[in-house]
């Protein structure tokens, strides 16, 4: 720090104000500069990130698309009457029958309890 004599009669010396007042103004400008852009590019990434999650959910729409399209196909082939009837015979051991025949198979009890009801 300088040191400053003080003599009588002469005026104070003050300080250089003007330094100090051309420090401030380019603080002022650099900040009308420096913030705007900062939300410039605070802006450019949060529109990145928004268009790239974008471009990954369009990618997911069109793989849900294809899935679809398969799962239509799959149950097309599945609701095809040839299909079912080779899922029954091939898979289940179902036998086809002639659909005059009818077949039942009564437990020998159930006949006789259903034979006294018809007789009371």
């Amino acid at each position: 720090m300088k040191k400053i004599d003080f003599v009588v009669g002469k005026p104070i010396p003050q300080p250089d104000r003007a330094a100090e007042s051309d420090l401030l103004k380019l603080l002022f400008i650099s900040l009308l500069v420096a913030v705007p852009l900062l939300v410039y590019v605070a802006l450019s990434v949060s529109y990145m990130a928004i268009d790239y999650h974008i471009s990954e959910l369009i990618k997911q729409k069109e793989e849900l698309k294809r899935e679809k399209a398969i799962l239509l196909l799959e149950k097309e082939k599945l609701l095809n009457l040839a299909a079912v009837e080779e899922i029954a015979t091939n898979k289940l051991g179902m036998v086809k029958e002639n659909p005059t025949e009818i077949r039942v198979n009564f437990d020998e009890d159930i006949v006789k309890s259903l034979s006294k009801r018809g007789k009371k």
